[in-house]
């Protein structure tokens, strides 16, 4: 790889690209282009270089992100000059936001060539603001700059790609002609004699190593952080109706050690479907519907806890969020990043520690002393509002937005990997999916929250999980993100895109904007008319358009057996989904509030 580089800029790509793979870096997704062929060229010659090729760097830059959140690893973007960069950006944006590390590979014009009208050169040095962790402009490649400047450059923007909070780091590297591996003449050798360790030890040339920061351990000593740790302790222990909020988990050790801490406290716990405890393997003291029981006035009531206890990520209600701004409970919220994720500004404790980490010390430093009725209470609510939710399903054979979201967590295996779209996909999973069903993982785009990007993220969650997986977005999300059907092509594990096709923005109807219908239909729910059936086609992959719950199950059991590929088109109308989520509402608030006078 070095050896055989024909030229400078091909040696320093090689060494990048090298030192990114000792890094862990684990997938190289590369748009094509000609400023950026050193670079690719690299990354092809690189045996231990996973590598993906799409065409649309938007696309790409979601698929690494999807996979970079699978694995917690960084994954690699790779792009030519100009605009291919600025495509970008979306999936920028939601890394930073949900603190994703990602490594942009940008390749550049040569000084000479900015801002002198040269072709497909823009400024790209601060191209993406501030939502990059860190970013470093490396110069056209010169025997007068040693080679390790390369290496420590690739060590550092790794490190801080990952380093909480994690997010992209951008790399913006110059390359004059030639771009093409052609011999220029250059004693190479001689200018990479330097780095004979490095290339015998076959570990990174800087490895950061990165100290403990937070609450002490288990117990401190002295000073600030045995005041830090008194005063946790403290407020939970005083806790009597003590309530845990679990945001977004990525990693199995935090659910785990979530799981661990919920059983030790014997707090009731309100999970978001996003946690890892909200589908599969449900617990007792788990109020998987909050949502839908915050609906009914007798449970707003009863649901006053004394302190919160908020792990991980944002929640996706935010019916939960604002119902306790209200009670104004004490509030502590616990992430591993500096970070303020507070929307409504009620957080009165800030705890930066890995969650785990604090899981696990609380579970051993605090018993609790809950109000065991009042938990008993919020949990018998829960059971009757899941069995009301269970008997509606029951009694229904339309095949709708909340037969989907019931549906595909039943139907997965245990395992198995699903991936939440934005807008009413996730709310539906959020509100209504069961939670007896098989464990699986389930990841979402919850940093900026937008639609654009879901298929070429879950398509990068499926190629780092190797496994059976679903994605539940809506038809605008799928339109607005078509061309990723292309990274679905030849996948040797299931894959089921279920798209909700309502004709248009179906989450609008929801919302205040939809007593004025003037101007609803055309500038809000944007109907469109489509079906995704020729899309399917044009990208080779499977199809089918099931009209019942009992067609829906055949098709979805039948990809899971036939690997692949498939898209599950759902038609579902906008109006009468509107009107089947406030029938049902209504039926669940009613039975709550006769759960909880029963509990009174």
């Amino acid at each position: 790889m070095l050896d055989s580089a024909p030229n400078l800029n091909h040696f320093w790509s090689a060494l990048i690209v090298e030192e990114l793979v000792r890094c862990a870096a684990g997938v190289f997704c590369l748009s094509p282009g000609s400023r950026s062929t050193p670079a690719a060229t690299a990354v092809a010659q690189n045996a231990a270089a996973r590598s993906v090729v799409h065409f649309d760097e938007r696309g790409a830059g979601f698929h690494a992100l999807g996979w970079a959140s699978a694995t917690g690893r960084p994954a690699v973007l790779v792009c030519t000059s100009g605009t291919a960069a600025a495509n970008y950006w979306p999936a920028v944006v939601e890394a930073a936001q949900s603190q994703i590390p990602l490594i942009l590979l940008t390749a550049d014009r040569p000084s000479e060539l900015l801002a002198c009208g040269a072709n497909q050169a823009v400024d790209q040095a601060k191209l993406f603001g501030d939502y990059v962790r860190w970013r470093f402009g490396l110069p056209c490649p010169d025997v007068r700059i040693p080679p390790e400047v390369l290496l420590t450059t690739v060590d550092h923007a790794v490190y801080r790609a990952c380093r909480a909070p994690a997010g992209p780091v951008h790399l913006n590297c110059m390359f004059r002609e030639p771009l093409a591996p052609v011999d220029d003449g250059a004693d190479l050798a001689a200018y990479g004699a330097s780095l004979g360790p490095w290339r015998e030890s076959r570990r990174p040339y800087t490895c950061w190593e990165e100290g403990g920061t937070g609450l002490a351990p288990v117990v401190a000593d002295h000073g600030q952080d045995a005041h830090a740790t008194s005063a946790v302790l403290e407020t939970v222990q005083r806790a009597r109706r003590g309530l845990i909020l679990v945001g977004l988990l990525r990693q199995q050790e935090e659910v785990d050690a979530v799981r661990g801490l919920a059983r030790a406290l014997d707090w009731s716990v309100f999970p978001d479907v996003a946690s890892g405890l909200r589908l599969g393997g449900i617990e007792g003291n788990v109020v998987a519907h909050y949502d839908q029981l915050l609906l009914s006035d007798s449970f707003r009531g009863l649901c006053a806890p004394d302190v919160v206890l908020h792990l991980g990520g944002p929640m996706t209600s935010k019916r939960v969020i604002e119902h306790l701004a209200a009670k104004r409970p004490e509030y502590v919220r616990v992430a591993g990043h500096p970070e303020r994720v507070d929307p409504l500004h009620r957080v009165t404790r800030r705890i930066e520690m890995d969650v785990a980490v604090f899981a696990r010390w609380l579970a051993a430093s605090a018993p609790g002393a809950a109000d065991a009725a009042w938990c008993d209470a919020l949990r018998r609510a829960n059971r009757a509002a899941a069995a009301a939710i269970a008997a509606w399903e029951r009694d229904r054979d339309e095949l709708d937005e909340i037969a989907v979201a019931r549906l595909v967590p039943e139907l997965l295996p245990e395992g198995a990997a699903i991936f939440c779209g934005n807008s009413m996909p996730i709310r539906d999973l959020d509100m209504y999916a069961p939670g007896d069903g098989a464990a699986v993982r389930v990841f979402a785009n919850r940093g900026a929250s937008g639609i654009d990007g879901n298929i070429a993220t879950a398509a990068g969650v499926a190629r780092a999980l190797q496994g059976p997986m679903a994605a539940v977005i809506g038809d605008l999300a799928a339109l607005h993100d078509l061309n990723s059907l292309a990274l679905l092509r030849g996948m040797d594990t299931p894959f089921i895109l279920v798209i909700v096709n309502n004709d248009g923005g179906g989450i609008f109807s929801f919302l205040p904007v939809a007593e004025y219908p003037d101007h609803f239909e055309r500038f809000f729910a944007a109907p469109h008319g489509l079906c995704f059936r020729d899309a399917a086609g044009l990208f080779g992959l499977g199809y089918c358009n099931p009209r019942t719950k009992a067609d829906f199950e055949v098709a979805f059991r039948s990809a899971l057996e036939a690997g692949g590929a498939v898209i599950i088109e759902v038609n579902t109308k906008r109006d009468e989904n509107l009107v089947v989520h406030r029938a049902l509402q209504a039926e669940i608030a009613a039975v709550t509030d006769g759960a909880c006078m029963t509990n009174a």
